[in-house]
């Protein structure tokens, strides 16, 4: 696969420090546009996968720092199904999906927000079990994301955008906590009722099938 690769600027030109402020504004712009903007701004070097290609608008209109900028990139990079891996000092940007398999953030803290990226975060499950959970929330991950357990250590991992696991964690903040011991009888009289019915419905079934 041929790669793109976006170089530094040249000795004449200084790169941006992170309190600089740069012009950071586009309207229906592709991607490796902004990209290729936001390299020769700050003098960071990207190598960019072929399959980079949408457009996007960033509507700042007064000059922002390199940190909001590339904060605004990686969303729009995101908007596109592209994200960032960081590779010593050089940026990848690859499809949301093959970043997954590269150098990515892994942690048992919730990440951080901004900039939008691709994380792996690991959860250990203090109140319930985490393969009950797995069945209640399998469809929390987004498109790009995926999710699975560790059964052995009451874990459950995610891969997904920072924005989604930050939602991911907030919900699961509110399932893993002590059973309320009504709500507990409650849904074991629910659940006695439900076999019963079933149960009925399958005799009732047998019946008429003789």
């Amino acid at each position: 696969m041929k790669w793109i690769i976006l170089a530094l600027l040249s000795l004449s030109v200084v790169a941006a420090s992170a309190s600089d402020k740069i012009k950071f504004n586009f309207l229906d712009t592709e991607v490796s546009k902004m990209i290729e903007a936001y390299s020769k701004s700050t003098g960071q070097k990207f190598v960019v996968d072929p399959s980079v290609r949408g457009k996007a608008s960033i509507f700042v209109q007064e000059p922002i720092t390199t940190e909001e900028a590339f904060n605004q990139l990686s969303s729009a990079l995101a908007v596109n199904g592209f994200a960032i891996s960081k590779q010593g000092d050089t940026m990848i940007v690859k499809s949301a999906r093959n970043i997954q398999r590269d150098l990515i953030e892994v942690s048992t803290e919730v990440p951080a927000l901004k900039p939008e990226r691709m994380a792996t975060w690991i959860y250990t499950f203090k109140n319930i079990a985490a393969a009950e959970v797995n069945r209640s929330v399998r469809i929390m991950p987004s498109r790009d994301g995926e999710m699975n357990t560790f059964d052995k250590n009451n874990q459950i991992i995610f891969t997904d955008w920072t924005s989604n696991l930050n939602r991911m964690a907030a919900i699961l903040k509110e399932l893993d906590k002590p059973a309320d011991p009504a709500a507990a009888k409650l849904a074991a009289e629910d659940k006695k009722g439900s076999m019963k019915r079933e149960a009925s419905k399958k005799k009732e079934e047998t019946k008429t099938s003789n």
